[in-house]
């Protein structure tokens, strides 16, 4: 009756009966103990039944009831944890005795669901009972530690029973799984030295022990070993069976070597070993890992003609490689064909799909097959990784309510997928929080875990709270990986941080870890940002506890960074770091170095140093003996082309040709320039195209346009074709020689040739134009250059606004101002001034002011020759305040600031700016205004009478005894030096090097007329350039008259 309610699981029953039998004085049989411990297990209660089976009498009987109590907990309720704690209590609590074949059954199952704490507790009762330890106990265990990845638990377990459980000698069952342990950590000696102690015992291994051997040698790679011993089983006699085939066939695809499988299914069926359907498997993968998918399609349709049934494993291995090759249609017909044969996909083949197209940028396709399908933390991670990287909010959303309502466990990385979508839709709050609670989760938080918290932070510019979870990260001492670190470091040298930067660096450093070498380069590159060369060398000098090798990698980094910046000393002060500590040099390092110095000119510490470099790495690259010919073709060019040629056994590098005559060009000796270049034509020598465009500039420049076309005729008969840069360089030589019918000509050559004209063309024949006056033809090119959709710049604006400033024609640089900055092009102080410029030489101070005022609300200013002719037209005009304004607003402009004390310095005054605003605010504007016409002669021509003049006029003002001038403003004027009205040369030297400009002023009435009295002031205009834009002026309009009494006053002066 009893075990008719237990079959029906009525427990509560089954102990009522029990019980009320015991209270009846009826004597229970063993077997009524049995039942109502039975009862009491099923209810999950051990303890009490426990202590009800202790009842059951003899030790005899009830050895019998407590096996058969705990096979019935392991194998009905399937559960050894409960068969574990009822163990506990009966031999702990009641002196309970099992069979070793129970224990055994616990151990096992125990193993099975990788509880191995609670196996080893099971081991020690066991032991401690009495109990003897067999074969099959251990190498259960040592199987348990292996399938959970604990092999080195597991050998420490086989290593304590050998020392402790006396009399235990391990079998080949034991043996075989401590050698399968052994093999995976690829110890070959261990492996070898128990294989010697069982041939000493004369154990011969079986098949499984091979299997366990050769599998254990292929999870670590080491197919050769594997391969050896399953070629040394056979040499034994040990039959091979399929499993001993299929674990070589597989290590062997895992390792790439797929074609050398064929031969071992030969071999298989020739020893009656039929490959099976996981064989078949092994090939497949291996097929598809060495991406010959079509033999792996192969396999499969012979393997169903056969009539095997390939299972969801084998479809989900094609679907993966599929899905990685990019065939995504492919794999999703492979997977309506696996449903179609009734082949039920899970989770993983649904996975691989959606991976693919996850990867593919397709995340919705992949959502909308995600519906109806049982998901794991995979699916979700891939899903949300997915969107993120298409930066869809909306999906990270919906994915991520999804998996709270789903109830899965979260693993790390899932933790990890969703801390960053949710950064993603902005609720850093909640990324924090997950954070916080992973390890309520009994999930650790990893080193992606921080390195994805860090990055969010730096990147929402919260560097204070990244630097706390920095900290928090690195009192974990289990993290080794460089890559929070690398990462942090990244994140603060781009958000400026680059103090807390170095920090970090040196707690890596600290940690004996080692940096990459991305992060020390961008800590080099940010701390020179900061702090310049200074800020390196720093940052070097911290480096004490760096390894060896690390050390000499980043002194020669930035030994190369600072070269390249031109940062030469402090180059060469990390060099001698490295030479004083006896670290190397690296052939790169000293080549940097070597060409900054050169390039630099100092010249004096070359030498030594290429001394250096040939001691330790010889004279054997071409780079660097390129570079030596170079330097010493600045001291001969003859003694560096005969080094060449004997380090070149004979033949001449192009680059030495080039660099000899580059320094003559540089030397002015432009003549032997173009000798050389013709000798080594004439020699055999390869001349390239950067040669022949070196020389013809400088022939052009030069004067000698006829040895220049010479040359350019030479260049097309070596089949060398000249560039537009080599035409511009003519074309420039052309026109400052006045040579303007042939520059047109050589214009109209290269419209009808392939070689199109650029912006540097049309602006050079522009600029020529202008200059003549031609401004008609100068505007009608520029329209043609518009039309061909080049676009001027403002320098090629400046040109034209300049050249109708320079003949009176200020309106229309003003409409040509106005039409350029609609191009969203904007003036520069060089326009500004020419502008001013125009408004004052027709005498129109009012409008030059009010034209000044107007940018300067928009904080822009002229250039100096601008500032000066608005200065002398006021000052000219008596309104003085106004004059001593717009020099106070003239000495604030940083571009004449650095002008005039640049004329400072030839003089020896430390700062001639605030000498000359000192004397505007005493009123001595007559002398600022002369000693600012010297200061612009200086600055077009550094004369030996100009900068005596100068400092003339300065000792005037610094005299202490100088009182302030009595006179009146309208005396002051009245003596004012005309001549001084005169701003000599151009401003071509300092702001426009392509356009001249002659800045005059013209005193009297706002009217439009031209001063006479003025033109005909004795050294007012002294030179024909100065003469010219006022004549033309007047010519323009028609006033003859003026203009006759200008010229007569032109060639008087100029007699």
């Amino acid at each position: 009756m009893l075990a008719a309610l237990l079959r029906r699981r009525r427990h509560r029953l089954v102990g009522a009966l029990a019980s009320q039998a015991l209270a009846n004085s009826l004597r229970p049989t063993a077997r009524t103990h049995l039942l109502a411990a039975s009862a009491l297990l099923d209810s999950a209660l051990p303890h009490d039944a426990a202590r009800r089976l202790a009842l059951a009498g003899s030790a005899s009987s009830s050895r019998r009831l407590w096996d058969a109590l705990l096979r019935r907990a392991c194998a009905q309720r399937g559960d050894p944890r409960l068969a574990l704690e009822l163990l506990s209590a009966g031999v702990e609590d009641h002196g309970a005795v099992l069979s070793p074949s129970t224990y055994r059954a616990i151990i096992s199952e125990l193993c099975a669901r990788g509880d191995m704490a609670g196996a080893l507790k099971v081991f020690d009762i066991m032991t401690a009972r009495g109990c003897q330890v067999d074969d099959r106990v251990c190498s259960a265990i040592i199987s348990g530690f292996s399938k959970a990845s604990k092999a080195e638990a597991g050998l420490e377990f086989y290593n304590r029973v050998r020392k402790e459980v006396r009399g235990f000698e391990p079998g080949l069952v034991t043996l075989t799984a401590v050698v399968s342990l052994l093999g995976r950590q690829g110890r070959i000696g261990d492996v070898a030295e128990l294989i010697r102690e069982m041939e000493r015992k004369d154990m011969v291994g079986d098949a499984m022990f091979y299997s366990s051997l050769v599998h254990g040698y292929m999870s670590s790679g080491l197919l050769m070993e594997g391969l050896r011993e399953h070629r040394l089983m056979l040499d034994k006699g040990v039959a091979a069976d399929v499993v001993n085939y299929t674990i070589v066939i597989d290590g062997m695809c895992r390792e790439g070597s797929v074609e050398k499988v064929k031969g071992f299914i030969d071999e298989m069926e020739r020893r009656g070993a039929k490959p099976n359907l996981i064989t078949y498997t092994s090939l497949v993968g291996g097929y598809c890992k060495r991406n010959r998918l079509e033999d792996a399609f192969s396999i499969v349709r012979k393997l169903e003609q056969t009539g095997v049934v390939v299972d969801e494993y084998v479809y989900s291995i094609l679907i993966d490689s599929l899905c990685k090759k990019g065939d995504l249609d492919k794999a999703v017909s492979l997977l309506g064909e696996m449903e179609s044969k009734g082949v039920k996909a899970g989770t993983v083949t649904y996975n691989a799909v959606i991976n693919g197209l996850c990867k593919a940028g397709e995340t919705t396709k992949a959502a909308e097959m995600f519906e109806g399908v049982t998901a794991d933390n995979f699916t979700y991670s891939t899903l949300l990784h997915g969107y993120i990287k298409e930066e869809d909010t909306t999906g990270v959303m919906a994915i991520k309510a999804r998996l709270e309502s789903s109830g899965i466990a979260l693993d790390v990385v899932t933790c990890n997928v969703l801390i960053k979508a949710l950064f993603v839709i902005k609720k850093v709050d909640d990324a924090c929080s997950l954070f916080h609670r992973m390890r309520d989760m009994g999930l650790s938080p990893n080193t992606v875990t921080y390195h994805t918290l860090i990055d969010m932070m730096c990147k929402l510019g919260d560097f204070d709270r990244a630097v706390e979870l920095f900290d928090e990260y690195k009192k974990d001492t289990s993290f080794s990986s460089t890559v929070v670190h690398n990462g942090l470091i990244g994140a603060l040298c781009n958000g400026g941080k680059v103090t807390i930067a170095d920090q970090v660096f040196y707690d890596l450093i600290h940690k004996k870890l080692r940096p990459d070498s991305c992060t020390y380069r961008k800590l080099i590159h940010a701390n020179f940002k900061e702090g310049g060369e200074e800020g390196v060398l720093n940052f070097i000098r911290k480096m004490d506890e760096l390894e060896m090798d690390l050390f000499s990698s980043v002194c020669n980094y930035a030994s190369d960074f600072l070269s390249s910046r031109d940062c030469c000393q402090a180059a060469l002060y990390v060099y001698k770091i490295l030479r004083t500590q006896a670290f190397a040099v690296s052939s790169k390092t000293f080549y940097r170095l070597l060409k900054s110095l050169l390039r630099n000119g100092n010249e004096q510490v070359v030498e030594p140093l290429l001394s250096e470099f040939i001691k330790i790495h010889g004279l054997h690259e071409p780079r660097m003996i390129n570079m030596l010919s170079c330097h010493l073709s600045k001291k001969g060019v003859g003694e560096a082309i005969r080094f060449s040629s004997n380090m070149n056994s004979g033949s001449i590098p192009i680059s030495v040709l080039r660099g000899a005559v580059f320094a003559l060009k540089k030397e002015g000796e432009i003549m032997d320039a173009y000798n050389f270049l013709k000798e080594a034509e004439q020699s055999g020598f390869s001349v390239d195209l950067a040669m022949y465009s070196i020389v013809v500039e400088g022939l052009c420049k030069g004067g000698y346009l006829v040895k220049a076309l010479d040359l350019c005729e030479s260049m097309k008969r070596e089949g060398i074709h000249p560039t537009i840069i080599i035409h511009n360089s003519v074309l420039s030589g052309l026109c400052q020689h006045g040579c303007f019918t042939e520059a047109f000509r050589l214009f109209d050559y290269l419209e009808r040739s392939d070689i199109l004209p650029t912006m540097i063309t049309y602006s050079i024949l522009i600029g020529a134009l202008c200059r003549e006056g031609f401004l008609d033809d100068a505007y009608e090119l520029f329209q043609k250059m518009s039309n061909k959709g080049i676009r001027p710049t403002t320098r090629v604006y400046n040109m034209l606004i300049s050249g109708y400033c320079n003949y009176g024609l200020a309106e229309k640089a003003l409409e040509l101002m106005s039409r350029f900055e609609k191009l969203c092009l904007h003036p520069d102080a060089f326009t500004l001034g020419a502008v001013i410029c125009g408004h004052c030489l027709k005498g129109d101070t009012e409008a030059a002011l009010g034209f000044f005022n107007e940018y300067h609300c928009k904080e822009m200013a002229p250039d100096f020759v601008g500032f000066m002719s608005l200065v002398k037209g006021l000052y000219a005009k008596g309104r003085m305040e106004e004059s001593r304004g717009i020099l106070r607003e003239m000495f604030q402009s940083k571009q004449v600031v650095e002008l005039i004390n640049s004329v400072g310095y030839e003089v020896e005054t430390e700062s001639l700016v605030a000498l000359l605003s000192s004397a505007c605010e005493e009123g001595k504007i007559d002398e600022v205004v002369t000693i600012l016409s010297e200061v612009r002669l200086m600055s077009v021509s550094s004369s030996d009478s100009n900068s005596s003049n100068t400092l003339g006029q300065l000792k005037k003002l610094q005299r202490t005894d100088d009182a302030c001038d009595p006179r009146t403003d309208s005396e002051q004027v009245a003596d004012f030096d005309v001549s001084s009205n005169c701003l000599h040369g151009s401003s071509q030297s300092t702001l426009q090097p392509m356009t001249e400009r002659t800045d005059t002023l013209c005193t009297g009435s706002d009217n439009t007329d031209i001063d006479n009295g003025n033109l005909l002031g004795k050294s007012f205009y002294d030179d024909f350039d100065t003469y010219y834009p006022a004549i033309a002026s007047l010519c323009s309009k028609g006033e003859l008259v003026k203009a006759n009494k200008a010229i007569e006053a032109m060639i008087r002066n100029s007699g």
